[in-house]
């Protein structure tokens, strides 16, 4: 057993600088409206504090604690659908005051800890899980990813499901069924889009499609389209060392909408260019480096599957968030982790990272 550290460098200094450089990219963004960006800086403080508590606190009361806080998740995602607060067509928040509180948020830790948490307590078997072995954790993600996607919010819903997906994955599954279930899902695509898929989110797909293959579009796709080619426009603009600090056209004329949540990366993008990006990237790469590293060298299965959620939901963030602002992916309500404007996402990301912190700090090596 290696000694105890006191922090884990190679994960912390990472997250500090992507925060650093998020809020000099928010303070930009809402240059307009500077009191926003102080209540920012108050959640990001915030985060910090919740970051800390978890990371010296015993893993063993989130593991305990799992079950509760997995069934206190699905009453506030179902009294989201009843009297949650409606922003832009969507009902997916709470309004606690000083606050609109996303219960998604929370469904992204309460998921993982639940995965985690079943699949700890299940035996390895010699040929793998079927559907029939998993199917009382496979009811347990459908229910909240079922609930999320009624609000409607579809890009959190399918990012739930890919986690706690890739966690399964990660212990050992059947092949027999893996390939049953891709095909399942290939042959019931047709109806997924017929029925699973609201107007706005296909016309958001076939925006997408047409603008790739520079299709003629209808109006209402091109209008579908104004984020993206707005995006496209600050990130392409930024060239190699960008235009400079608060000096972005398409971000301080406000050419971008939501550019200081889901659109971030643009304004970034487009005031410190390729140099900048390749930084952001390179920081990402670090952090999911050493959640990599970590997982190899724990040694019980519940931190180990804590941390593969934690990596790929850090890295599926970053992937469909710079894939919708540069048109490699339909436009989805998916923040940019530690960078987007939101108090819900920041305190839930850096609970996530802390779990991941206490893991590397606390728990047995092999």
């Amino acid at each position: 057993m290696l000694p105890k550290k006191k922090i884990d460098f190679l994960l912390v200094m990472p997250l500090i600088a992507i925060i650093v450089l998020g809020l000099v990219s928010l303070d930009s963004a809402l240059s307009y409206n500077p009191s926003k960006f102080y209540i920012q800086v108050v959640w990001v403080a915030l985060s910090v504090v919740v970051f800390l508590f978890v990371s010296y606190s015993d893993i063993r009361i989130y593991e305990r604690s799992t079950m509760p806080i997995y069934v206190a998740n699905l009453v506030l995602l179902i009294l989201v659908l009843i009297i949650g607060k409606t922003i832009g067509g969507a009902k997916r928040w709470l309004d606690l005051g000083f606050m609109n509180f996303q219960v998604s948020e929370l469904t992204k830790i309460s998921v993982i800890l639940f995965v985690a948490y079943q699949f700890n307590l299940k035996p390895t078997l010699e040929d793998g899980y079927n559907l029939f072995d998993i199917l009382p954790e496979t009811v347990g993600i459908l229910l909240p990813v079922f609930l999320i996607y009624k609000e409607p919010d579809l890009g959190t819903s399918i990012l739930v499901a890919s986690v706690a997906g890739t966690m399964i994955l990660s212990t050992k599954i059947n092949r027999k069924w893996i390939v049953g279930l891709t095909a399942l899902v290939i042959i019931a695509a047709p109806f997924i889009w017929s029925y699973g898929l609201r107007d706005y989110q296909k016309e958001r797909i076939i925006a997408l499609v047409t603008m790739v293959f520079n299709e003629d579009s209808s109006e209402l796709s091109l209008t579908s389209q104004y984020h993206t080619k707005q995006a496209i426009i600050a990130v392409g603009s930024g060239r190699m060392n960008g235009k400079g600090y608060k000096q972005g056209t398409q971000n301080m004329l406000r050419f971008i909408p939501e550019h200081h949540t889901d659109f971030i990366f643009s304004v970034f993008a487009e005031e410190f260019g390729f140099s900048g990006v390749a930084l952001l990237f390179m920081l990402y790469l670090l952090l999911l480096v050493r959640i990599l590293n970590l997982i190899g060298k724990v040694k019980d299965k519940f931190s180990a599957l804590i941390l593969v959620g934690a990596c790929t939901h850090i890295w599926l963030q970053v992937v469909v968030n710079i894939g919708m602002v540069v048109g490699l992916l339909p436009v989805v309500g998916i923040p940019l982790p530690w960078f987007s404007y939101g108090g819900s996402s920041f305190i839930f990301n850096g609970m996530l990272l802390g779990l991941a912190h206490n893991i590397s700090l606390h728990r047995r090596y092999i």
